[in-house]
């Protein structure tokens, strides 16, 4: 929608043509009563005055109306709260002309016009107050609209990711089955012993698919999280080998518990499972020879957030954009979604996910804007 300078010029010009006209009325006034044309009737001058803020005003309004917010579609309203304010105001203003004693008919014209100028400006204050009320009320609608429109994507995806999991996992499970009855007859058969890790495999894929389906919708159940408890809990539940975590200090968040959880919970995993040995992996990569690290949590000092660091291999500088994509791994062994989750679950809270490399080398996970 156009809202340039000449597009308000164009549609507002009721409010600046009469504005203008004013203005050559004052020059025309001024020059009169400087001539000894006429003589000033009391009261000219605070007339007159106000008259030219009024102008000034209505100029400020037309330089900034294009660049606001305010549509078109308004403009035609501004247009009439002016003519309402003054043409109300000037037919108050007769009413006080035939019963108060004038003194001039330059008086009278100039209290016309001052009561004209004055109701305009007026209404125009009163149209502008509507126009930005029904802006903001618009804007609400469209939001709501919107998110309206995301939760029912958000649904069918959830419900799509479910029944293809389902059909899944019963052939899986149909699959499991028969492996384990055919295990019962031929025990140490290394072509049945290579078949339960693919099955858990795609177990786990399945599973992935469904938290990422999951996690991105909005966040609705927030309270108050410490970070350093949550933390310490959620490395309980991963598979940390030699691994070691360290809290320094701890802070209350706003925030899903459960969803934050994942989020540590995918940091441990993604640290453990690139320790100092594992080489410059990224993504999911699993590697046993790097389950000695050391994992650091703690608080942002100078915004509010958390921080996750360890000191093992870290992420290549040229996989660092990549590495939340879904699907990316450097490893065979890898789903791709590790990462993916924890920053469909921070941008789900409006916070910000930042990607560094740490104190020691390994990878820093900093997650800023967080309501404490």
């Amino acid at each position: 929608m156009d809202t340039t300078p000449n597009a308000a010029v164009r549609s507002l010009w009721p409010v600046w043509g009469l504005s203008v006209a004013f203005l050559f009325s004052l020059v025309t006034e001024v020059a009169a009563v400087s001539f000894g044309m006429v003589s000033t009737p009391a009261g000219y001058w605070v007339g007159l005055y106000s008259s030219i803020l009024i102008i000034i005003g209505v100029g400020y309004v037309i330089y900034w109306i294009p660049r606001s917010d305010l549509s078109v579609a308004r403009f035609q309203r501004l247009n009439r709260w002016w003519f309402a304010g003054a043409s109300g105001f000037l037919f108050v203003n007769i009413g006080f002309m035939a019963t108060l004693p004038t003194e001039s008919t330059f008086q009278v014209f100039g209290w016309a016009r001052w009561a004209i100028s004055f109701g305009g400006g007026v209404g125009l204050l009163i149209g502008l107050f509507e126009a930005k009320a029904i802006e903001r009320e618009v804007a609400a609608e469209r939001s709501r609209i919107r998110q309206d429109e995301l939760r029912r994507e958000r649904d069918r995806l959830e419900e799509f990711a479910s029944v293809v999991s389902h059909d899944l996992r019963n052939p899986l499970s149909v699959v499991r089955g028969r492996v384990d009855l055919a295990r019962r007859v031929h025990p140490e058969d290394e072509h049945l012993e290579a078949v339960d890790p693919a099955l858990d495999r795609r177990d786990e894929i399945i599973e992935e698919t469904l938290t990422l389906a999951r996690e991105g919708k909005s966040v609705d159940d927030i309270g108050d999280v410490d970070i350093a408890e949550c933390a310490r809990e959620c490395w309980s539940r991963v598979d940390t080998a030699d691994a070691t975590l360290r809290v320094d200090g701890s802070a209350t968040v706003q925030a899903d518990r459960d969803r934050l959880s994942h989020v540590f919970e995918n940091l441990f995993r993604n640290s453990v499972e690139h320790g100092p040995t594992s080489g410059r992996a990224a993504g999911d990569a699993v590697e046993d020879g790097g389950r000695d690290v050391t994992v650091r949590v703690g608080t942002l000092g100078e915004t509010d957030g958390f921080f996750l660091e360890d000191d093992g291999a870290g992420i290549p500088a040229d996989q660092v954009d990549r590495v939340c994509e879904t699907g990316f791994t450097s490893s065979p062994d890898g789903t791709g979604f590790g990462l993916a989750i924890v920053d469909r679950i921070v941008d789900a809270h409006g916070w910000e996910l930042r990607i560094t490399e740490g104190d020691r080398g390994g990878a820093r996970f900093e997650i800023g804007d967080v309501d404490r």
